[in-house]
């Protein structure tokens, strides 16, 4: 035969959770105003509507981005990301600062990006202080045509 299921109602601790209730206003007043603050900021900016949106349409748009991320164009590019991203971090700053502040200045044709990429960047660097053959023949043609 079934045995009985024994349960333990758990204790009712109403006078000390409504105690703690009335004093935590006073006591997290801060916070409170930060988190309506906040809560504001998000109603403002439509966050609200469309996390209430989403949570409206559950099981809708779970399904649809299984089926967006399911396919392997997906993956890969996701793969693909991740691995541009590991690429990316193991560039120092300083040198992708001095590459856009170089392209800035001078319009950087497509053969500079090609020769850039297959010098490396630290010799790219140094190509920066010293000008590269391929500038030094075209300023002849220059000067010799004009």
């Amino acid at each position: 035969m079934a045995q009985p299921i024994a349960f333990h109602a758990p204790a009712n601790h109403t006078a000390s959770n409504t105690e703690r209730l009335r004093n935590a206003p006073a006591e997290h007043a801060e916070a409170l105003l930060s988190a309506y603050e906040l809560l504001q900021l998000l109603h403002d900016r439509g966050v609200l509507n469309l996390l209430r949106g989403l949570v409206g349409s559950g099981d809708e748009v779970i399904g649809t981005i299984t089926a967006a991320v399911d396919k392997p164009e997906s993956i890969r590019s996701i793969r693909n990301f991740l691995l541009l991203t590991q690429f990316f971090a193991g560039i120092p700053p300083e040198v992708l600062n001095s590459l856009g502040v170089s392209a800035a200045r001078a319009a950087v044709t497509p053969w500079r990006w090609r020769w850039i990429f297959s010098k490396g960047w630290e010799e790219a660097c140094d190509a920066r202080r010293r000008p590269c053959a391929d500038q030094q023949s075209r300023r002849r043609r220059n000067t010799a045509a004009g």
